[in-house]
């Protein structure tokens, strides 16, 4: 009955975890970062060219895992790619990170595991990224599994494939190295009087040749990748030049307590309250617990201790950075939600209050986390006061490409080309106008603006386009992304006629 109550357990907690990832994938309109994902994708789909820019891109593997299931569902272009298909990437990935505390399961037990993944599962920052296509959902995996080859008996060889697989996903994989290096010297210091030279030496000796060839296959896996199975060998050198020479916006430049604001101290937003504290007070609570003599055994003891320096690590670093972003920090998040599992690691061995308290304690952890998921990723999806909902893309959006469906089956075929984009910090608009063949795009209003059936003008470039239109365009105000208006002119012969035409 024991073990069948614990199947039954895990398999709630991973199909809570995948509904919360996959249900309505499309509801949330396109971010300008998907959108411009979505064309990195569609250009290595169509023309095979899978160069690699160190200023502006990530890595390559987000797009590459993306062609063959796009492929899968008969979407062989930018104008195919839905938002469903591309966000069932990141989805798969963020169910697999919630069974990934299974593989931990015969080390450290099965009720501070499915905690674990129950925490996983129903994190609001992790479900919402794992419904969204940008690469974070893919490092988190593979960072988080390359833990578990670390951690135990060492699998280097399968440990350095997961940091090339990371890599190859997005350079920030480097602060990760940096934070587990950091941990592991940490541990090792707290353990110092058990780890004799001779200890030491004979370590180095059994895995120093695994060791070696863990590091070669993280070198290969990431060059095969950026290269392209070598087709494009420069792109191995732009690979470790991006480290060097990659460009960030300023204006996602934030405080070095931006990710405490964010994950530990309560927010009313909307008539919401948004918070990770439960979870951190559990982790920190499991920390603490360490230093009793009686809590648990050694190995449990050292886990715990690398989870919490790697994850302080992690969120030391990214602090220090100006450049912020809420998705950033999944990956150490991970870190402190299978942390705060290790609470109820010797739950039989406690005393009845204890038991209580920590019952209560993570009972408040996973009804609160579910309960702002379902509004991160419902009714507040693309709401700006969702602090998960970086820099949404208006629903304005969704309804202009719409209406500019039922325009261009009015208007006979290419009347309302070539389309004009004047301005800068568009996205996503592209992807909302991918029906369209011709689209030119202009920091300045070009000479021939007034015979552009369609102007669209985002706010730096608003009064200039706005003065060379007064008399030949009619403007109508949308919204694009938060706080960004977007005003749309069309020409007054279209807008006459569609005046004209009849409603439906």
């Amino acid at each position: 009955m024991k073990l069948a109550a614990i199947i039954v357990c895990w398999i709630s907690v991973i199909a809570a975890g995948a509904w919360l990832r996959f249900d309505d994938l499309a509801r949330r309109p396109f971010h300008a970062d998907e959108a411009t994902g979505a064309r990195i994708t569609a250009q290595r789909m169509v023309s095979g060219d899978a160069k690699f820019d160190p200023k502006h891109f990530h890595g390559p593997l987000l797009a590459d895992l993306a062609i063959p299931l796009c492929a899968l569902r008969g979407e062989h272009g930018w104008r195919e790619m839905s938002k469903t298909t591309l966000r069932t990437l990141p989805a798969i990935a963020g169910t697999l990170l919630v069974l990934l505390p299974l593989l931990w399961r015969r080390r450290f037990g099965d009720l501070p595991m499915l905690l674990a993944a129950a925490l996983l599962a129903t994190s609001p920052l992790l479900a919402y990224y794992s419904r969204m296509f940008i690469h974070e959902m893919l490092l988190t995996l593979f960072g988080m599994l390359a833990l578990v080859c670390l951690t135990g008996k060492p699998r280097l060889v399968t440990a350095g494939i997961m940091l090339g697989l990371m890599f190859a996903t997005k350079e920030t994989f480097a602060i990760s190295v940096i934070a587990w290096t950091g941990a592991g010297l940490l541990v090792a210091m707290e353990n110092r009087r058990s780890l004799n030279r001779e200890t030491l030496l004979r370590a180095w000796c059994a895995h120093r040749l695994a060791a070696g060839i863990g590091l070669l296959a993280a070198a290969v896996t990431a060059g095969l990748i950026y290269t392209d199975g070598l087709r494009h060998p420069h792109s191995a050198i732009d690979a470790i030049r991006t480290f060097f020479v990659y460009e960030t916006v300023g204006t996602h430049d934030k405080a070095f307590g931006y990710y405490a604001g964010l994950l530990a101290i309560p927010v009313k937003s909307a008539g919401v309250w948004w918070f990770g504290t439960p979870v951190l007070v559990l982790a920190l609570l499991v920390y603490l617990s360490t230093f009793r003599r009686d809590f648990l055994n050694r190995e449990c003891r050292i886990m715990i201790h690398f989870l919490a320096y790697a994850a302080a690590g992690h969120f030391l670093i990214y602090s220090m950075i100006a450049y912020k972003t809420p998705w950033l920090v999944c990956l150490p998040w991970a870190h402190v939600c299978v942390l705060a599992g290790f609470a109820i690691a010797g739950f039989s061995t406690c005393r009845m209050p204890a038991r209580v308290i920590l019952t209560i304690l993570a009972g408040l952890c996973l009804v609160t986390q579910f309960i702002q998921t379902r509004r991160a990723i419902g009714r507040y999806a693309a709401d700006a006061r969702n602090p998960f909902a970086y820099v949404p893309t208006q629903r304005d959006v969704e309804s202009l490409e719409s209406w500019l469906g039922k325009l261009r089956a009015m208007e006979p075929a290419g009347a309302l080309e070539p389309v004009a984009i004047v301005g800068s910090q568009y996205w996503p608009l592209p992807w909302y106008l991918r029906a369209f063949d011709k689209i030119g795009y202009w920091q300045t209003p070009p000479e021939n603006l007034q015979a552009m059936p369609l102007v669209f003008a985002t706010p730096d470039a608003t009064e200039s386009v706005m003065a060379a239109l007064t008399s030949t365009h009619q403007s109508l105000p949308r919204g694009l992304r938060a706080d960004v208006p977007l005003l749309v002119f069309v020409r007054n012969d279209i807008w006459h006629r569609w005046q004209a035409t009849p409603s439906p």
